[in-house]
């Protein structure tokens, strides 16, 4: 253990996994909305993407830094960010020409629309792909909020705060005054009006919290037994595992195989 790690464990507050907050008046307070109005909000900001020139912006993107080398790898680097690699089927088989020919089309159809043009087809199904990965993405992220900020690790975690934005046009009830009061309220030292978001109680007295594990697969290391069993059964470690020459270990929970190094 090093001296840092021993001096920040020893600070009141501290927990196996470091020190304590450095500020002690901190508050997280998390926007959410109900999963029928995310997704029709995270479906208009693909289309407005589309409005504002992703097209274009794939395109040359494409030609320049992937189209000259030939096979790529689209599950590593940045080839694998979404938004792009949900077109690549659709910019394999069509240039630029295409591209103006459809984006004219679409400027244009709700004034006069005509026969659709060659390609369209694949690149609407290439939006609504992006679309379900948008979607599929924003449930990550709302898991990642649920370990990192409301799974009880016995590590000091501030306060967190739910708003309903479901609701656009009642913002400023809903919150913008919920959110000035949670911030008055803990400047003043005083009972937050609102109740904060529970945490989740979990059973890890058995589990390490101290073991590191390193994952050559995904080229990764996890500090603690817990974070390494989500790891080992996530889908993007499962998909890793697919294409690369490192034998499986998704079910070992003390690796021995070459994939793992364990210290």
């Amino acid at each position: 253990m090093s001296q840092e790690l021993a001096e920040q464990r020893s600070i009141p507050g501290a927990c196996g996994l470091g020190g304590p907050l450095r500020y002690q008046n901190v508050v997280i307070l998390w926007i959410q909305c109900d999963q029928d109005t995310l997704n029709h909000r995270l479906d208009a900001r693909v289309d407005s993407m589309v409005a504002q020139g992703l097209l274009p912006e794939i395109r040359t993107f494409y030609e320049s830094s992937v189209k000259p080398y030939g096979t790529c790898q689209y599950h590593r680097g940045i080839l694998q960010t979404i938004g792009f690699k949900e077109f690549v089927k659709y910019l394999e088989l069509y240039g630029q020409d295409q591209d103006r020919e459809i984006l004219e089309y679409l400027t244009a159809a709700s004034a006069s629309p005509g026969p659709k043009p060659t390609g369209l087809r694949l690149l609407e199904e290439c939006l609504d792909h992006l679309k379900l990965v948008t979607r599929r993405y924003a449930r990550r992220q709302l898991q990642w909020i649920r370990n990192r900020f409301l799974c009880d690790t016995g590590r000091e975690i501030p306060l967190i705060y739910a708003l309903d934005s479901s609701e656009i046009d009642h913002w400023k009830v809903q919150v913008s005054d919920p959110a000035v009061a949670i911030i008055d309220a803990v400047m003043s030292g005083q009972d937050s009006p609102i109740l904060p978001v529970p945490k989740i109680e979990l059973n890890r007295k058995r589990l390490e919290k101290e073991r590191t594990f390193r994952c050559r697969q995904c080229e990764r290391v996890f500090i603690g037994e817990y974070q390494w069993q989500i790891h080992i059964r996530s889908k993007k470690h499962r998909k890793m595992s697919k294409h690369t020459k490192f034998p499986n270990t998704d079910q070992q929970t003390v690796p021995t195989s070459p994939d793992v190094n364990i210290e």
